[in-house]
């Protein structure tokens, strides 16, 4: 499956809908794995084995066909591995030295609202007054959740608030990059080549901050399922429903990111779920709601879609499961 736009549509299959949930599940998940890993690990060297961990692992699914593919494109590729992959890892394990793992699970679901900015600076998409609407009260939600925190409104929480607003913006510019100069590559293919330069880029950075550190076993589980399931297999996936729909289907995902993120911390860490994040939550929601550009149904229309609605009946699978 190739990202380009051609017979993508805006409906969504139940095997789509079933991805999406999936990919909120493990990204929401990456949050937990990066809380855990990153005090040991250090960002650097945490976002450096996540990217190149899931760089091996593609690759030797992939095999040559990734550098046929990439061959001519190096530079946008790699320009995608630095903003896509490199930046937001490392930042997002900065964050998560200071933030709990639902507070940045909110901040980072910013992404749509930046990517709005960013495709309205460099592609020319217009930006609708529900968008602009939206990112005022996206702003509103992250005062709400920093403001409302039990955290200390500190220098090294403002910090690491930026942190996580930086990746956002830094993904947001990654995802422009790959619709703009990454079209007709295989999914699969554009994650391996970009998580393989994301990691050349980092190791520089990751070896500067000295030898990697010794590990608990629970930071060494955390990096794994870090790598696999929230990059490895994650990332492809993305790509391909993507590829499927649309790049706003795909990225309602991050509606489902915070509330995993919060749903982890709390169920793992025993991470208190406070008002703030109550109210974050929904302010975030309503603001990705407004910058996607969703339909917002009236009670009369779905109730009148719910009495419409074919009666469902079971039939058997072939394989009788």
């Amino acid at each position: 499956m190739t990202t380009n736009d051609r017979g993508t549509t805006n409906a969504v299959s139940g095997r789509d809908l079933g991805l999406l949930l999936f990919l909120g599940a493990v990204w929401g998940g990456a949050y937990l794995f990066m809380r855990v890993a990153a005090p040991q690990a250090g960002p650097l060297w945490t976002a450096e084995i996540r990217i190149g961990l899931a760089a091996i692992i593609l690759l030797a699914v992939t095999g040559p066909r990734t550098w046929r593919t990439i061959r001519g494109r190096a530079l946008p590729v790699a320009a995608v591995g630095l903003t896509f992959s490199a930046i937001p890892f490392s930042l997002i394990s900065f964050a998560t030295l200071t933030l709990p793992t639902g507070l940045a699970a909110l901040l980072n679901a910013a992404t749509p609202m930046f990517t709005a900015l960013v495709a309205a600076a460099f592609i020319g998409l217009p930006l609708t007054r529900r968008a602009v609407a939206g990112m005022g009260l996206g702003i509103v939600a992250v005062l709400v959740l920093v403001g409302w925190s039990p955290l200390p409104v500190s220098t090294g929480t403002l910090v690491a608030v930026a942190a996580a607003l930086a990746a956002a913006l830094s993904y947001a510019v990654g995802g422009t990059l790959v619709r703009r100069y990454l079209t007709g590559m295989r999914g699969v293919d554009v994650a391996a080549g970009q998580l393989t330069s994301g990691a050349l880029i980092l190791l520089p950075l990751a070896l500067l901050t000295g030898p990697l550190p010794a590990l608990g076993t629970d930071a060494i589980a955390s990096l794994i399922g870090l790598a696999t399931m929230s990059t490895a297999l994650a990332w492809p996936i993305f790509f391909r429903v993507s590829a499927r729909t649309t790049p706003t289907v795909a990225s309602t995902a991050t509606f489902v990111v915070p509330a995993f993120g919060i749903l982890w911390g709390a169920l793992v860490l025993a991470e208190p779920i406070g008002p703030e994040l109550i109210a974050g939550f929904g302010l975030v929601m309503v603001s990705l709601v407004l910058v996607l550009g969703l339909p917002i149904p009236s009670p009369a229309r779905m109730a009148q879609r719910v009495a419409s609605a074919p009666a469902l009946r079971w039939r058997p699978s072939p394989s009788g499961a």
